[in-house]
Parts: C-alpha cells; sequence; structure tokens
C-alpha cells in the first residue's frame, strides 16, 4: 500500500513549489482585478465609487505589509524545509487550502447575491493587489535563487 501511494504522489522538485504558488496567487489576483475592473469601470464616478476605490487600496495598503508578506515569507521558509521532492499540492499548507475553499465559496455567495456591485468591487479589488504582491515575491524569490 505504501508503494502504491509512493507512486501516485504527484512529485515535483521543491524548487517548483514557489513557482506553483507564484503562478497561483497570481492568476487568482488577475482574477480579482479582472471582476473589480469589470465592476468599477463602467460605474459612474459618485461617492460609491471612489469611496469602494479608497477601501479597496487602504485594504491592500494595510494588508500587504501587516499580513501577505508574514505569510508568503512563511510558507517560502517551509517550502525550502521540504525534501528535494515534495508533493506539487505541498505548495500550500493544509490550511489554506481549506482557507481556498472558504474564500471561494464566500467569492461565489457574494457575487450571486443583491450586495451592490460598488460594495463589491474595493474589497476584491484590495484582494488582488495583496494576491499579485504575494506573487511577485514569490516569483522573485525563485528568481533570486537561480542566479545564487
Amino acid at each position: 500500500m505504501k508503494d502504491l501511494l509512493h507512486r501516485l504522489n504527484p512529485a515535483v522538485p521543491k524548487s517548483v513549489l514557489p513557482v506553483i504558488a507564484g503562478v497561483a496567487w497570481g492568476a487568482v489576483g488577475i482574477m480579482l482585478l479582472t471582476r473589480s475592473s469589470i465592476w468599477f469601470l463602467p460605474a459612474e464616478r459618485n461617492m460609491a465609487f471612489w469611496i469602494s476605490l479608497a477601501v479597496g487600496l487602504a485594504m491592500a495598503a494595510g494588508m500587504i505589509p501587516g499580513m501577505f508578506l508574514g505569510i508568503v515569507r512563511k510558507n517560502l521558509a517551509r517550502l525550502t524545509s521540504r525534501p528535494d521532492r515534495a508533493c506539487l499540492f505541498s505548495a500550500f499548507a493544509w490550511r489554506s487550502w481549506v482557507m481556498v475553499v472558504v474564500m471561494s465559496v464566500g467569492g461565489g455567495m457574494l457575487r450571486r447575491s443583491d450586495a451592490p456591485r460598488m460594495a463589491l468591487a474595493g474589497p476584491y479589488l484590495g484582494m488582488s493587489l495583496c494576491l499579485l504582491a504575494g506573487s511577485w515575491l514569490y516569483l522573485r524569490h525563485v528568481v533570486v535563487r537561480q542566479r545564487a
């Protein structure tokens, strides 16, 4: 049984794990940025627009240095401590996979709700900028490691 599990393990070199994490964060960041842009661009430039835009930018400005940089650093430390070959799904910790499910379900519920799109555009913008900044850190780590 252990041999079967070993053969089914989609193992990759551990150097690939930060690439997987960076691409995943970047893809979700682009998706959220696209969604917020769809809501922002045709919107009337009224008070709700400017408040939502300010909320998104403030959210990113506070969460990138306050939370996301720490998450990326912690995850990079975990990834570099992995064995030479590791499961490709280990690019994220189990807790992160749970967060992915919760955030995906929550985002889907919000998009299907009657919430005003301007109320959603700001947080979507903020989260997209956080994820894109994290993606950049993951990918920068890969480039710096390759040069060393």
